[in-house]
């Protein structure tokens, strides 16, 4: 009998080692081929060549976040996928990567290997103070009874960092011992947080490629037009992609004068350009620092007058950023931007525009410096406006669009009266005085795509773009009215100034071009015979246009 039980317990237990040995080598080749799918996994990561091609816009706060919300739901796949192969080679049925909330001292489900919007086998009462323990010990821990384990809880870190707990849970029991289990959770720990570093480096490598594409991308666009108008145009609509601001204002500073300009603008910013910049608004200061400024909450302290010191026809803006535009220390101007929503520009939407505006601030400089030569080549320098040369340009121009787009232009001649009687009584200083006096009230009375010139001596000349013959009259009715009525103060005298105004239109009166200018001047002639102090325009034609 003895010999005989002694047989069965021998052979009880050579089944037992055996089915043992077997559920290792089982247990090994599960842990292999874990091992092989996360390689697999390490070797297909999406990289950023995979990514579609960005623009400029990518740059812009809204587009960042909603392309790193989109990695962030690829990680969290790409983890559910790990912590699957996790439960299937423990035998679990739910793996949980548990992310700690050092803000909270506490642990929080990040990454589940079960469908659904929370975790759906873990019992949270019963398991969830064991896999705190297992954080605030570092140790594995695990809850069952002898080689029966229905918990298993281990560390994530990553260096000395604790990333959180990867738990293993199974109502039945997980397919490993006790002493497995003990040896391998810190292993799967240990993969876990090197995969969760690898989708960290991959997610800071994208978002930086993606930054210099787009930041590429940008610096391309500003490089399509070189010209001061062009180039400034560019910036600005640039500027507004990037940063998704409404509008946008390029000012030009001359930091030896101390003045500046407000160069260009956008149509969302409701302000009328060229127009001075105020000396003693917020951009002025900003450009005579030269440090960057941003009014997050710009509410009642971003106002046109406050920035500009010039009226606007919209409603102030949430917030502001003023980026200077500066080249070896010397500031060139300025870019504003201006968004609806307080908090819609911080600091950290500038970062990509200050690299803009250092691409570009050469260029602008040296193609202001080429329009300030050619402004002062076409300027009368005694009066501010443009010269004889301008005027050819200009006239030239102007015809060529009436016959292309059939709009009227219309040109006014006026002649200062008695204008060598003034220069002959008070000198001719007085005379000076008197044509910068005429020059500045035309300027104020007319619309910016109207050319004023000097055409000679006190003869000045206006090209009034899509103005029929009727229209042009009431203009030059208005400008002769406020010429008298001004009085021009030289010294302890004050002279009484009026002027005479000849008007031709073409192809309203005038049908041949080159008639036009002979036209207004017979007009001009016509009107100072009449008695000086009046407007007279050149009668309806009935000859037959021609070109």
């Amino acid at each position: 009998m003895l010999l005989a039980a002694a047989i069965i317990l021998a052979v009880s237990a050579i089944g037992a080692a055996a089915y043992a040995l077997r559920m290792a080598r089982r247990s090994g080749r599960d842990l292999a081929l874990a091992h092989a799918r996360l390689a697999r996994m390490d070797a297909t990561l999406p990289s950023t060549d995979d990514d579609v091609v960005v623009g400029a816009e990518a740059l812009r706060r809204d587009v960042r976040v909603s392309f790193e919300a989109r990695e962030v739901a690829q990680d969290r796949t790409m983890l559910a996928s790990l912590l699957m192969d996790f439960r299937d080679v423990t035998g679990a049925e739910e793996a949980i990567f548990w992310r700690w909330k050092p803000d909270r001292d506490a642990l929080a489900p990040a990454v589940w290997s079960s469908d659904g919007e929370r975790p759906t086998h873990f019992d949270v009462a019963e398991w969830g103070p064991l896999v705190q323990w297992s954080a605030e010990t570092g140790v594995v821990q695990t809850v069952g009874k002898d080689d029966l384990v229905h918990v298993a809880a281990a560390c994530v870190r990553q260096d000395d960092e604790l990333l959180g707990v990867l738990s293993m849970t199974h109502a039945g029991g997980l397919g490993l011992a006790r002493a497995s289990l003990k040896e391998w959770m810190p292993r799967l720990a240990s993969q876990l947080a090197t995969f969760h570093e690898l989708l960290g480096v991959r997610r800071r490598y994208g978002r930086h490629m993606r930054h210099s594409q787009a930041l590429l991308n940008a610096v391309q666009r500003l490089q399509g037009d070189r010209s001061g108008e062009g180039l400034a145009r560019a910036l600005c609509e640039t500027s507004l992609e990037v940063s998704g601001a409404r509008g946008a204002v390029l000012v030009r500073w001359d930091p030896d004068s101390d003045t500046g300009e407000l160069h260009y603008s956008t149509e969302g910013t409701g302000l009328r350009v060229p127009v001075s910049l105020d000396g003693g608004s917020v951009v002025a200061d900003v450009c005579r620092s030269g440090r960057l400024h941003v009014l997050e909450d710009a509410r009642g302290a971003a106002s046109a007058q406050a920035l500009y010191g010039t009226a606007r026809v919209q409603r102030e803006p949430g917030s502001v950023a003023i980026i200077p535009l500066t080249k070896e220390g010397r500031t060139l101007g300025a870019l504003v931007l201006e968004a609806d929503e307080p908090g819609a520009l911080t600091l950290e939407d500038t970062r990509p525009l200050t690299v803009l505006g250092a691409v570009v601030a050469g260029s602008l400089e040296m193609a202001w410096q080429f329009a300030e030569v050619d402004r002062r080549a076409r300027t009368d320098a005694l009066t501010g406006l443009w010269n004889r040369m301008h005027f050819g340009e200009q006239l030239a121009r102007s015809l060529a669009e009436a016959d292309r787009y059939g709009h009227p232009v219309s040109l006014v001649l006026l002649d200062i009266d008695h204008f060598k009687k003034v220069n002959d009584t008070w000198g001719h200083e007085a005379g000076d005085a008197v044509l910068r006096s005429v020059a500045r009230t035309i300027q104020e009375g007319l619309r910016a795509v109207d050319v004023c010139v000097r055409y000679g001596g006190e003869e000045i000349a206006l090209l009034l773009s899509q103005t029929d013959s009727a229209h042009a009259v009431e203009v030059a009715e208005r400008l002769r009215t406020r010429i008298s009525s001004t009085l021009v103060r030289h010294g302890p005298s004050e002279i009484v100034v009026t002027a005479s105004f000849g008007v031709a239109t073409y192809p309203e009166t005038v049908k041949v071009r080159d008639q036009l200018f002979p036209a207004a001047d017979k007009a001009l002639y016509i009107a100072k015979h009449d008695g000086r102090n009046c407007v007279r325009a050149k009668p309806v034609s009935k000859g037959r246009a021609t070109g």
